[in-house]
This record gives structure tokens, sequence and C-alpha cells, in this order.
């Protein structure tokens, strides 16, 4: 059995738990919908949701890639700070035996998506576990992103049933005004009236990587498609911009470190002036996926 697998019941409690404040706005949405979820052997990253039999689709491959990132992306923002701290003129996201460690979780994840049949997960690698007690910090803190994260993806898949969404939309345009309202309203769920900046900060950062894990396919895809969904980096944008008003805020440091070393894996360019707030060259670099999206 995936490793995954053993966080399935947390997984499923972390939907009322990532917003606790609003457990009996859940319990009426369940009482009135009866949504369930289904952990399905489908590939790809590709969560989704019978708006009609209110069942959600919970891919093993895209949680099990989605754990890897969690994991990958902490790591890596943390060696980035450490060598900042050391006035290192570059991070090298293998210099480290931790940093190598959190690539090969990351490629190994990727990887999963498209594999058939799927690998075991390599016995050499961290893994979930569910009683982080006697585990290293790392796992602990891919734990905690990983069911926030999840429980981001499943709010969004819930917001399409009680934002009465046809399983079916009349062409694309209408499919990706739903998946802006979805992602919209699983937002405003998790975020809205937080005040309490260590709870901003964890939700945040859950639900940041359930969008950067998106946009960083597409940046080591070295394309940008809008087809049924938005184009995955002004979903992420849309996501940090109605919540984080802070241009140095946390979430906005966290996605230009892990774009920038996605982009460098992927061989493209990277803009950096050092005078921008984290918010500024966030944008920057959203500016550099809209000319590759748009073929300039």
């Amino acid at each position: 059995m995936t490793p995954i697998r053993k966080l399935d019941s947390d997984l499923i409690n972390s939907v009322a738990r990532i917003a606790p404040e609003k457990m009996d706005e859940l319990d009426s949405f369940q009482l009135q919908h009866d949504p369930c979820a289904v952990f399905t052997n489908d590939k790809k990253f590709s969560f989704r949701v019978n708006t009609e039999s209110k069942e959600i689709k919970l891919p093993t491959v895209a949680l099990e890639y989605l754990w890897c990132a969690c994991y990958a992306f902490y790591v890596l923002c943390q060696e980035y700070t450490a060598a900042n701290q050391d006035n290192a003129i570059q991070f090298d996201a293998n210099g480290t035996d931790r940093s190598r460690t959190a690539m090969s979780v990351y490629r190994w994840g990727i990887e999963q998506l498209s594999k058939n049949p799927s690998e075991e997960w390599p016995s050499h690698l961290p893994a979930p576990v569910a009683n982080t007690t006697n585990s290293n910090c790392d796992i602990k803190v891919a734990n905690e992103l990983y069911l926030c994260s999840a429980s981001w993806i499943i709010h969004h898949e819930l917001a399409h049933i009680y934002c009465g969404h046809k399983n079916e939309p009349i062409n694309d345009e209408e499919s990706r005004a739903q998946e802006k309202e979805a992602d919209d309203s699983a937002t405003k769920w998790i975020l809205e009236g937080v005040s309490d900046e260590t709870v901003l900060k964890k939700r945040g950062l859950g639900i940041v990587i359930a969008a950067l894990v998106i946009t960083t396919q597409d940046i080591l895809a070295g394309e940008f498609r809008e087809t049924t969904h938005p184009r995955s980096f002004n979903r992420l944008y849309g996501i940090l911009d109605n919540y984080f008003q802070n241009p140095y805020h946390l979430v906005y440091a966290f996605s230009v470190v892990i774009c920038h070393i996605n982009m460098t894996v992927a061989g493209m360019d990277i803009d950096i002036d050092d005078e921008e707030t984290w918010k500024g060259s966030l944008e920057t670099c959203l500016v550099q996926f809209s000319r590759l999206a748009s073929g300039c």
C-alpha cells in the first residue's frame, strides 16, 4: 500500500479542520448535499467532482505528487533562506544532501503522474507517515502542508456543488468562469476573517502550494494553456492578491522561490530586480509566463 494512504483519514478530517470556525456551515452543507470522496487510480493531476452524484474523485498519484511537492517546496525554501543568510551568490537546489533529497522526492512525484503502472514509493526517500511523533521535522511539516493543500482542493470541488455548477458547461469560457468561482469560494472559505497571522500563514502556504503544483507543471512543460481552466499562473496570483496585501509576505516569497527553481530546471531565463518586493518579483515571473503563453 502506498504511504499516502496512511493519511486518508487525516485528509478527510482536514476538510473540517482547515477552518474549524466554519464547522456549523460545513455540517449544514454536508447534510444538504451528502458529498463523498472516492480515491481513484487515475493518472495526471486530475481532481474533479460530479455535481449530480456529489462524488469527488481523488487520484492516488495526484495525492502522492502533492505530498512530494509539499515536502520539496518547504525544504527548498528553507535551504534557499539558509543560502541567502550565508550570502551565497547563487542557490544550488542540489547543493546539500537535504536539498538533493527534496529534489529526488519532487522528481519521483512528478514522474508518478504519468507512469503506468505506478511505481512503489522508493524506500530510500522520505514518505508520509500517519504518526509523526518519531519523524523528522521535514516530514511533519510536509504532512501539515499536504493536508492544508488537499483541503483547499477538496473545498474547490465542494464549491462546484454549492455554486450549482454544471457537469458539462456549455463551452470553455463558461468552464473557466466556474473554475474561477470555485477557486474564489474555496479560498474565501478558508481565509476570510482570519486575523491570526500564524494561522493565515499556514493556511495560505497550503493554498499556495495547491496552486503552485499546477503552475510548476506548466513551467516544466514549457507552456501555459488556457482550456477548460484559467491559466495556472493567473489562478495563483488571483488567490494571493485578494488576501495578502503585504508585498513582502511569506506567501509571495515562497511562490517566487519555487517558481524560480522550476524555471531554472526548465532552462527558462529569470528576470530579477533586487529592488522589487516579493510580490513584485512574482508579478515579474507572471509577465514572463504570459509572454510564453502568447508566444511572444
